[in-house]
């Protein structure tokens, strides 16, 4: 797949977001915004378009968890593994 067709999702979603609400506005262009990030490297394993944009927003989503997630909280490995804080930590 190559970044052009990832761009008629990405116009689809900024005409869906202009039709939100103005609070929730911001998320919308967020999500955009990660897409247009995404790059024709990154876009090779996939066919659909729609796919690879909710693989990259989500994506987006767990990094900015995690980011945001402070020490004792429990986050889950990837591989499914619990991280958590170690016994010494308090």
């Amino acid at each position: 797949m190559r970044r052009m067709e990832l761009d008629t999702v990405i116009l689809r979603w900024k005409k869906t977001t202009r039709a939100l609400k103005i609070h929730e506005q911001e998320y919308g262009r967020h999500l955009t915004d990660v897409l247009e990030r995404v790059t024709d490297a990154q876009l090779v394993h996939f066919q659909d378009p729609v796919e690879a944009a909710a693989f990259f927003c989500m994506l987006d989503l767990l990094k900015r968890t995690r980011e945001r997630a402070g020490p004792g909280v429990a986050m889950m490995e990837p591989g499914g593994t619990e991280q958590r804080p170690s016994p010494g930590f308090f």
